[in-house]
């Protein structure tokens, strides 16, 4: 048996859900959360695929609320990375130059480019003469013995060397799509003169332009709502969208017609119809009505359970209040010592104020309205879900994780929550 709190502890987002139900099923072993949402041993399957994909929602605001608070320190001025960049060395949060070859070696990598050497050519360079390179520096265990083209271009667009401490340059999709995009310069946090330069901002600026100049002019790509998304069943290669078509064809057939597989053509909005009328197909089955009743039996089980631990508590207190008078009693009349007085009255005093501190932690939390909010939220993101009208790209990644178009332009569509059989 897995015994989880909610869903959201046993998985993050509602493809992991899945394979650990599945997984489950083939093991005969039996899933249960404390919340009663999933009890497969009274046979309670039905509601797995909604509560997954809520869950994968409240999991996606958290990322976004932690994102602002890592903003919000970056903005302290403090560097956050986990390692350095070649050539310094952090301690409390400030960069240092370091005190060996390597800020030499950065100057050296800046003047070979404007020299007009390529990366992987001050690569070899570095190789040949034995320079460590910044996984050794960094004393990884995989570290390799060789300088590469990308760690070499990775020193040269790195505007720290300028002693601007830029953080925020990066983020994530999502919390179920973790490759990291980069982030628009005016959104970035951006501290100047934070630490010691290694290289001067006119050096940094004249290597940006040489590379601009160097770049091979290519027309760039519009990105179409499935892109990255739709792939070649056979070749397993991204489908590529052409206007003239208004639609997609495997990108290998593009590239080398034919010596390569058939088109596997499909229109974008033959593809759109297919995956709204599933999710339509899907809802209609859902009782709305139903699914609010126990979202909101799942709130009022624990504004219950929360007002009997106050209850709990007050009972507690009042108890140890008439010991408390007791022992005073018994005091006056001579039935016990000053000194048993004073030992006994203080452990009921300690009692109390740790009593005392539970009784304000739940008075606080009951007077709060964050359950209220979270359901609102949910309500809000159900009823979206249910009444879908168009596929936005946001919809789409938050619902299918994979399109894989046949020969003959049939879609396998891989949904990120269950098929159709979970919410029968």
């Amino acid at each position: 048996m897995i015994l989880a709190k909610e869903l959201s502890r046993l998985a993050r987002n509602g493809k992991l859900s899945y394979e650990i139900k599945d997984m489950s099923e083939r093991s005969g072993t039996h899933i249960i959360t404390l919340d009663n949402a999933v009890n497969t041993i009274e046979g309670n399957r039905s509601m797995f695929g909604l509560y997954a994909w809520m869950y994968e929602q409240e999991s996606q605001r958290t990322s976004e609320r932690i994102k602002a608070v890592l903003r919000t320190q970056a903005q302290k001025g403090k560097f956050k990375g986990s390692i350095p960049p070649y050539g310094y060395t952090v301690g409390e949060g400030k960069l240092y130059i370091r005190n060996d070859g390597t800020p030499e070696v950065v100057r050296r990598v800046y003047r070979l480019y404007l020299e007009g050497k390529g990366f992987d050519s001050i690569a070899r360079t570095l190789t040949k003469e034995g320079f460590p390179t910044p996984a050794q520096v960094a004393e990884k265990v995989n570290a390799g013995l060789y300088w590469q083209g990308t760690t070499i271009k990775k020193i040269l667009t790195n505007p720290h060397y300028t002693g601007d401490l830029v953080l925020c340059r990066e983020t994530t999709l999502s919390v179920t799509n973790k490759v990291r995009t980069e982030v628009a310069k005016d959104a970035q946090v951006i501290i100047p003169n934070a630490h010691a330069p290694i290289v001067s901002p006119e050096d940094f600026e004249a290597v940006q332009r040489h590379m601009e100049s160097r770049k091979k002019k290519r027309p760039k790509c519009k990105k179409h709502l499935f892109t990255n998304v739709a792939y070649c069943a056979d070749c397993g290669q991204s489908l590529w969208y052409l206007n003239n078509r208004k639609g997609y064809v495997c990108g290998t057939h593009q590239k080398h017609r034919k010596h390569a597989f058939s088109q596997h053509t499909i229109k974008e909005d033959a593809l759109k119809s297919i995956i709204l009328e599933d999710i339509r197909t899907w809802t209609e089955a859902l009782n709305q009505k139903d699914v609010l009743g126990r979202v909101e039996a799942i709130a009022s089980t624990a504004r219950n359970q929360l007002a009997k631990q106050l209850e709990v508590v007050e009972k507690q207190l009042q108890k140890l209040n008439d010991e408390r008078k007791g022992l005073i009693r018994l005091l006056a009349s001579d039935k016990i010592t000053e000194a048993e007085y004073k030992d006994v009255t203080a452990e009921i005093n300690g009692s109390i104020e740790q009593l005392q501190m539970k009784k304000c932690t739940l008075s606080t939390v009951a007077q709060t309205k964050e359950l209220d909010v979270m359901i609102t939220r949910m309500k809000e993101e159900l009823q979206r879900f249910m009444k879908l009208k168009d596929l936005t790209s946001d919809m789409l990644h938050r619902l299918v994780e994979r399109i894989e178009v046949t020969a003959d332009g049939i879609p396998q569509i891989s949904y990120r929550f269950a098929p159709p059989t979970a919410f029968l």
